[in-house]
């Protein structure tokens, strides 16, 4: 199944929240900082690979307000 523009921009906005959410429970010592890191490295590689199907469908995310 082809991933349409609408799935890769709800799965970027999900992707955003857990980073968020991570950063939080950093800040809150929920987390630690290592662990934090660690976590919120594997959604900010999911970020830039549906940056990049994002692009070849023609959506730049680098040049969206709600991204940036």
């Amino acid at each position: 199944m082809e991933e349409t523009i609408e799935d890769l921009e709800e799965e970027l906005q999900k992707a955003l929240t857990r980073i968020d959410t991570i950063a939080t429970k950093v800040q809150l010592k929920e987390l630690g900082t290592f662990e934090g890191f660690m976590e919120s490295e594997k959604y900010k590689n999911r970020v830039v690979e549906i940056g990049y199907k994002l692009k070849e469908l023609g959506v730049d995310i680098t040049t969206m307000p709600e991204y940036n």
